[in-house]
């Protein structure tokens, strides 16, 4: 009745290792994202895993035998870090805290030796393992006595996944409703990861106790962890407002959300009256070179004739900005100012129009001077009009 089960885990592992690479391409300099792609390739690796066993495709990858155990150990730590750094982006690992790795690490020692055996020998177990499939149970792994990585790295898996879901209740607890409301699509998406993995851990605690007691794999229950993680990637890819906070989500600003014309660069008040600042300024703004995705700085200061480290110091007396801020801040304004006519093309359209190369770039400029995501910055915009 389950024949395709194998097949399913094929499936999503194939579906899993597409997202990575979305991931990858999408996000490639965003840290955080590095943590997630490890956390989907640990559950993709572990969905292979199942249908190579189950399949018996794994004669032809005994190189792959044993290597779960340590991939798993290594899962529900990441999640843990990547939440924490997702919830407070400014918030940095101290060295104590990598007595996290500790377990992880002495298990990946304790499982080395059977990662070098033979193949010969490597065969004999899996002939043992489908003759009785408890067997992997039962028989020590490397250093490590029998019956405890699996059972302790479950616990740890389902451990880790609660304590991920309590750092975001006591995050939304502690910044309060502003916070909750602007990052509401991001705190979803977190919810949703951790409960997944959580899960994961809880249905793989079933399996092995299923194991024990009948030497039976459990179909449904692998079933149940290929449809969560397909549905895992699809929400992600569905959703822009996650993809907008993967450099992590958004902190209410004391301030508030600033008006458009506070966000267009203005000459500061000691060369508010100088003629060649303000001739500056009227030619930028006018002209609006900035609106050419090939500007840059050495570009900028060839239109107006002077070395790019001059204008760079210009910029930065005029202003009091640098020359990138300074650049993606009119840019933005653009883009603002193009706010009543939004519903007629898609979001990518007045972004490049306004002179953005790549969407990671905008949403990075867009929250740091907006202070808010584009996707939330539409939505209400929508509901007041």
């Amino acid at each position: 009745m389950f024949d395709f089960v194998p097949y399913l885990s094929f499936l999503t592992s194939g579906i899993g290792l597409l997202f990575i690479c979305y991931l990858i391409a999408r996000f490639p300099k965003i840290p955080q994202v590095h943590a997630l792609a490890w956390i989907i390739f640990s559950l993709v690796f572990l969905e292979f895993y199942i249908y190579a066993l189950t399949s018996k495709h794994i004669y032809q990858m005994l190189f792959i035998l044993r290597t779960p155990n340590i991939i798993r150990v290594f899962l529900p730590i990441t999640l843990f870090f990547y939440v924490r750094k997702m919830l407070v982006p400014t918030r940095v690992i101290s060295g104590w805290q990598l007595v996290h790795f500790v377990f992880p690490v002495v298990i990946t020692l304790g499982i080395l030796p059977d990662l070098f055996l033979s193949a010969a020998e490597k065969t004999s177990i899996l002939d043992h393992y489908y003759v009785q499939n408890k067997y992997f149970i039962t028989k020590p792994m490397g250093w490590i006595p029998a019956g405890f990585v699996q059972p302790v790295s479950i616990f740890v898996g389902i451990f880790y996944g609660a304590i991920s879901l309590w750092m975001i209740w006591k995050t939304k607890y502690i910044w309060g409703s502003v916070y909750t409301y602007v990052n509401k699509q991001s705190l979803i998406w977190l919810n949703l990861l951790s409960g997944a993995v959580m899960i994961y851990f809880l249905l793989q605690l079933y399996q092995y106790v299923n194991l024990f007691l009948n030497n039976t794999f459990d179909p449904p229950s692998q079933l149940i962890k290929c449809i969560l993680g397909i549905s895992l990637f699809t929400y992600f890819i569905m959703t822009p407002n996650v993809q907008e906070n993967m450099d992590g989500c958004i902190l209410p600003k004391e301030k508030g959300t600033p008006t458009i014309p506070e966000i267009l660069p203005e000459l500061i008040l000691a060369m508010a009256s100088d003629k060649e600042a303000i001739a500056f300024d009227d030619k930028i703004k006018s002209d609006q070179v900035y609106l050419s995705p090939d500007i840059d700085l050495a570009a900028l200061a060839k239109l107006v004739d002077m070395p790019s480290a001059k204008l760079s110091k210009l910029i930065k007396m005029y202003y009091g900005i640098s020359f990138a801020e300074y650049i993606n801040r009119l840019r933005i304004h653009h883009f603002l100012q193009q706010r009543s006519s939004f519903d007629q093309y898609t979001l990518e359209t007045y972004m490049y129009q306004s002179g953005f190369t790549n969407r990671s770039t905008f949403y990075a400029a867009f929250k740091k001077y907006v202070g808010v995501n584009p996707s939330f910055f539409l939505k209400e915009i929508h509901q007041s009009s």
